[in-house]
């Protein structure tokens, strides 16, 4: 498998704690600080503390100085998969996904800032026992990245921020499922060919934001975030049940969605305000997964077609947040987030319905230093799949899929 060895230096530790996190509208994540998470994601209206390069980096021009921020999100998704015909029950694996954060800020002059994160805004995480019912769809699967993203912005004036950034991209694929030995004549665990493929690669994107003081209590932010187009190339392995290994090169395309972010942020007064935000994501980008193997067993050069057909959505988020002291800040939020899986192409790689995300959290600042800490509970709704022959789809639904979401940030300015 491919390797980037330029990145992974740069983000070495990232890729230590970083993992495929579940439960996100279509594979993204906006886990992105603790503070973002207890406001339900309503940054980017806000965007004045170093996680501004995540949700909105034209918001950076409101820290003088510098500043950093590290920390990390701990994901813990739970979910049952029920066959209908017979009524058999296959619980998730239970994980715990890290997707950690780091930004820092710098002042360059009046009027000009440069930040720069390394964050995480993809991710994938499906883990069902080897011999489950949906083995020939999909036993496990794994999306994993790290982006960084730096960015300069200017304050074009006392009301206006403007800002750019580019961004690289590195993405991997993991997946393994069963491939029936017998050609359907008895299927069972015992005949199943093991087929597992790895892959991965560097994109690139590019990013624009804008932050207006409408006025002394109102604040509209913007953001947008490029497509990245990922030409995954690695390896699939085939395991035969008599332990026999067959290898072929493998890669295919996948085109990430570009995201319109918005924020309207307003103080009811000196202590306390609120936002209301919105994203929408074209995941009509992701269409289909075609996996082109260079020596398939038994065929040679083979291309996989897996239509995905995925829909454009929206995420809708509100948050509030007040003082209650210099040193005390609480914090909660709600979204509601729109899946963009359709019922004709869901199988068990993602399968998820619409959410709903409720949040809490605060913040302690002790002169120059800020802790932050938050609790997400993320519950979705329940969903029939209907089977699909020949994809490893059966007639199935889902139930009691939720997540509990910590996070913490610690951050310093000077």
């Amino acid at each position: 498998m491919r390797r980037k060895s330029t990145v992974l230096a740069v983000a070495g530790m990232f890729l230590v704690l970083a993992c495929g996190a579940a439960w996100g509208a279509g594979f993204a994540l906006y886990e992105f600080s603790a503070r973002g998470n207890a406001l339900g994601g309503t940054m980017v209206g806000r965007a004045d503390d170093p996680s501004a390069i995540a949700f909105n980096p034209a918001g950076i021009t409101q820290i003088p100085g510098t500043s950093y921020m590290i920390g990390a999100s701990f994901i813990m998704p739970r979910g049952t998969l029920t066959e209908t015909s017979s009524g058999t029950a296959v619980g998730l694996k239970e994980h715990t996904f890290i997707p950690p954060h780091i930004y820092y800020t710098k002042q360059m002059s009046e009027t000009t800032w440069f930040g720069i994160g390394v964050l995480s805004r993809f991710g994938l995480g499906t883990d069902y026992p080897e011999d489950w019912f949906g083995r020939y769809n999909s036993y496990y699967s794994s999306i994993e990245s790290v982006s960084i993203n730096p960015n300069f912005a200017w304050k074009a004036s006392d009301s206006l921020s403007l800002s750019v950034g580019v961004e690289a991209m590195w993405f991997e694929y993991d997946a393994k499922k069963k491939v029936d030995g017998t050609g359907g004549k008895n299927p069972q665990p015992a005949t199943d060919v093991d087929a597992h493929l790895l892959g991965d690669d560097i994109g690139y994107g590019w990013n624009f934001g804008l932050l207006w003081k409408a006025s002394e209590q109102t604040k509209v932010g913007f953001h947008y975030r490029s497509t990245v187009e990922q030409n995954i190339s690695g390896t699939a392995t085939f395991t035969y049940p008599s332990g026999a290994k067959a290898y072929s090169p493998a890669h295919g395309t996948i085109i990430l969605p570009d995201m319109y972010m918005l924020g309207i942020n307003h103080s009811l007064n000196k202590k306390m305000n609120v936002e209301i935000g919105a994203i929408y994501s074209r995941w009509s980008t992701y269409d289909s997964l075609d996996l082109t193997y260079d020596n398939y067993p038994g065929v040679g050069r083979r291309t996989v077609s897996t239509p995905k057909n995925y829909k454009n959505v929206w995420r809708y988020q509100i948050g509030l947040e007040w003082e209650t002291s210099p040193e005390w800040t609480w914090r909660v939020g709600y979204v509601y987030d729109q899946s963009p899986v359709p019922d004709d192409t869901i199988d068990y790689q993602l399968p998820m319905s619409d959410r709903n995300i409720f949040s809490i959290g605060v913040g302690y600042t002790k002169g120059n230093k800020t802790w932050d800490v938050s609790y997400s509970y993320l519950l979705a709704d329940d969903r029939d799949i209907t089977g699909r022959a020949g994809t490893g789809v059966v007639n199935s639904s889902t139930s009691d899929m939720d997540t509990n979401i910590f996070a913490i940030s610690y951050s310093v300015r000077y």
